[in-house]
């Protein structure tokens, strides 16, 4: 390492921290001739790339990164971070898992990475990491917490309820570990939280930031135990608060769905390569993930959840950076755009996924925005759109408390509005690509399992395997999904919830028009 090269560095690092980005641009770039250097200097161009809406060249930095990466557990937990922000969650994954950070020591980059894995919903990935960052002295609420969470995803369910309870033994008013316990297990009368859920929230009062998690969690436990006025009071409180944090704006959303009703059947050449995804899409909450496990006890077709990579790959072709979720500067960006690499590099940043299966599904429910780009850009993948009752579909998503997602899922009319927009949307998907899309009724999934799983096989292509409704190959098989959902056994139990309800649901129901009927 040269004394000029470590001068030029401190240099670029001066006018980085002033804001002289060209200035500091320019220097960092000189240092990549230097391998010693290339690796923080691409690091830097990287979060430059982004911080001035450069999607491509940020991707470009954070790839030519990790090819010169070290074994530096330091660097390789703000590569890592670098990787996940651009989309590159192969890689990121493969920085978590380097040797180095196996011997590391220093609780601070093994919590910082569990919780970027965690973040990922890779609980398996996860673990390891946070349980060695207590082991080597990092243990507080908020790694408890964490574990608890991933213990929740990878099916322990007593180990998860040990971490969050001990938790809140530290830190009482830690709302997301009491909305976890609550959807741990089922309330009742013996066995329930309510009493500390109020009293948290009192103590917190409705202006705390916290707050929303409380009363979703109060919510969940009142109604298991059939107080519907006090659960329906708590969900009301939960919404209008969380309502308050979201920014949503209705008319950018009726503007993305105007976009996406022109795009148009266009298919492009089938991409080359093995395995293939099968999509699977609808409203969140519409049983998605039900459908996902009893495909994935069919022994050609591998789980890999809920995949956000056609979005950061339509993203990459548009270089327009945004959300994990399609917005309307991208879809008009799209217009415009060369789509022509966008099938390879979805099924280049996926297939791993497959685990040797020649079949792998991607489960993100909101790929219903997507369906025209990825019907053109894949002319061989196969749609499965999960439809649920419109009542039943919008007032699942009404009582979920969403991380960062579905901003429209906190007000009933807004909720309406945008089912209505998502009926519209797909019955233009249909007529674009007619058999192409299979619409999989959840009544039907969950009342005659046999004879739609059959037609779900064979309209993905797949031979008939009664081993997809034996109940003992469902349990555990879908990674992403929660162990609460998993162990659910296919029954008839969640039809018809919202009718508890229906008074308090009378407006969004007149809001849905004839979906309401």
């Amino acid at each position: 390492m040269s004394d000029a090269d470590l001068q030029r560095w401190q240099r670029a690092e001066r006018h980085r921290a002033a804001f002289d980005i060209p200035a500091a641009q320019r220097e960092y770039e000189a240092l990549l001739a230097n391998p010693d250097w290339v690796l923080p200097a691409s690091l830097r161009l990287g979060t430059i790339a982004l911080q001035t809406g450069r999607l491509k060249d940020a991707v470009a930095h954070a790839l030519a990164a990790n090819a010169a990466r070290e074994p530096d557990p330091v660097l390789l937990e703000a590569l890592c971070r670098l990787l996940l922000e651009v989309g590159e969650l192969e890689a990121a994954i493969s920085c978590a898992q380097d040797p180095s950070v196996g011997a590391c020591t220093d609780p601070d980059v093994l919590s910082g990475l569990g919780r970027m894995m965690s973040d990922q919903g890779m609980a398996d990935y996860a673990l390891p990491l946070l349980r060695r960052a207590r082991l080597f002295g990092g243990d507080s609420p908020e790694l408890q917490y964490l574990i608890g969470n991933c213990e929740t995803y990878a099916g322990n369910p007593d180990l998860a309820e040990r971490e969050l309870e001990a938790c809140l033994a530290a830190a009482p008013d830690f709302a997301p570990a009491h909305r976890v316990l609550a959807k741990l297990a089922r309330a009742t009368p013996d066995r329930n939280h309510v009493d500390r859920l109020r009293a948290c929230a009192l103590r917190m009062g409705d202006d705390h930031p916290d707050a929303p998690p409380l009363y979703y969690a109060l919510f969940k436990e009142l109604d298991d135990l059939g107080d519907v006025d006090g659960a329906w009071a708590a969900l009301e409180t939960g919404m209008r608060l969380r309502r308050l944090q979201v920014s949503y704006d209705a008319l950018a959303d009726q503007a993305l769905f105007d976009e996406l009703q022109q795009v148009k059947a266009a298919p492009g050449p089938q991409a080359d390569g093995a395995p293939q995804p099968i999509f699977i899409v609808g409203m969140p909450r519409s049983g998605t993930t039900l459908l996902e496990r009893i495909l994935a006890t069919h022994g050609q077709v591998a789980d890999a959840g809920e995949l956000r990579d056609f979005t950061v790959q339509l993203r990459w072709c548009c270089d327009q950076l945004g959300g994990p979720h399609p917005d309307a500067a991208l879809a008009q960006a799209a217009r415009v755009a060369d789509l022509a690499p966008l099938g390879q590099r979805y099924l280049a940043h996926t297939q791993w996924h497959a685990r040797g299966h020649a079949y792998y599904t991607d489960k993100l429910p909101t790929n219903f925005l997507n369906v025209g780009y990825i019907a053109n850009a894949l002319p061989q993948a196969r749609f499965l759109h999960m439809v649920r009752a419109p009542m039943e579909v919008c007032f699942s998503n009404l009582k979920e408390l969403f991380a960062d997602a579905y901003p429209h899922s906190y007000q009933p009319l807004e909720m309406a509005a945008h089912y209505r927009r998502y009926r519209a949307l797909m019955d233009h998907w249909q007529r674009e690509f007619p058999g192409r899309i299979l619409d999989v009724p959840y009544d039907a999934l969950v009342t005659e399992p046999e004879a739609t799983a059959r037609a779900v096989l064979q309209h993905c292509g797949l031979a008939w395997n009664p081993d997809v409704l034996a109940p003992e190959s469902r349990a555990g098989t879908v990674a992403t999904a929660s162990w609460a959902q998993v162990r659910e056994p296919i029954h008839a139990r969640f039809i018809g919830q919202w009718r508890r309800y229906e008074a308090q649901l009378q407006p969004l129901r007149e809001a849905l028009g004839e979906f309401g009927a």
